[in-house]
């Protein structure tokens, strides 16, 4: 699953191109993936029409800020990824943004871009509706706060009020939002901590170097675009290069 540098990735490569397109029409053979926002028709008209104004990451999930107060929350889920070009297998892509432009000789993307969202396993999730509609759902709302956005007096107060094994806890969402399998295995092997160790009961400084150590490794692989080991693909449908040089992670 996408985690924080890959999400962080896709995030900083979309709000570089997309910003100030607007949606001009959407495709998608997957009306699952719309039903919590009411099915595929309202989320179509939701769509169509609105001009992409901002573009951030929370946690795992890709936020869209789009005109008149709606929103387009995307969930990578396992597999989800978006691309720019279509890949020469369309068998994976489950929806298509078709954008266009109100500015004359805009030409980052061509003349009539479209974003691809590729999805092998189809787990991705898309919410869409009024910002403060789709913030206030329960999946994005008990959200924990962004590891690199916090403290490291607010991740050990954190993390020494919650009880039960170290990796299980940063896997929390609810407690930070963004961490999965990979940095966790990453991070709790550079602070020489066990995985099943009770987070209760460490120490005050080896939970500042765990911290330390989290930040760093989730930094470093933002820098390489992410960890590819399978499906894993920037915008551009490149592989991240942080696998190569992971410590533990699926050794």
């Amino acid at each position: 699953m996408p985690e924080l540098p890959e999400v962080e990735t896709i995030t900083n490569d979309l709000k570089k191109h997309l910003i100030g397109w607007i949606i001009g029409d959407v495709w998608s053979d997957w009306p699952r993936y719309f039903a919590k926002s009411g099915g595929w028709r309202k989320v179509k008209r939701i769509l169509v029409g609105r001009k992409i104004l901002n573009i951030n990451r929370l946690g795992k999930n890709i936020i869209f800020s789009l005109s008149d107060n709606y929103v387009l929350a995307v969930h990578l889920k396992m597999t989800g990824h978006f691309l720019f070009s279509a890949p020469a297998n369309l068998k994976h892509i489950h929806l298509i943004l078709k954008l266009r432009s109100d500015l004359p000789g805009r030409s980052d993307l061509g003349p009539n871009p479209w974003l691809y969202f590729s999805d092998v396993r189809k787990f991705g999730r898309i919410i869409a509706g009024k910002n403060e509609e789709v913030l206030a759902r329960p999946e994005i709302k008990k959200l924990g706060p962004d590891p690199l956005e916090i403290t490291v007096r607010e991740f050990i107060d954190g993390i020494s009020k919650r009880q039960g094994c170290t990796k299980s806890v940063l896997l929390n969402q609810e407690f930070l939002a963004g961490v999965g399998n990979i940095y966790s295995d990453e991070a709790l092997y550079l602070a020489k901590i066990h995985p099943l160790s009770r987070a209760e009961k460490i120490p005050t400084q080896k939970l500042k170097l765990l911290f330390d150590k989290l930040v760093w490794v989730l930094e470093k692989s933002i820098k390489l675009r992410g960890t590819t080991r399978q499906d894993y693909r920037d915008p551009a449908g490149k592989k991240g290069d942080y696998f190569a040089q992971r410590l533990v992670y699926a050794r």
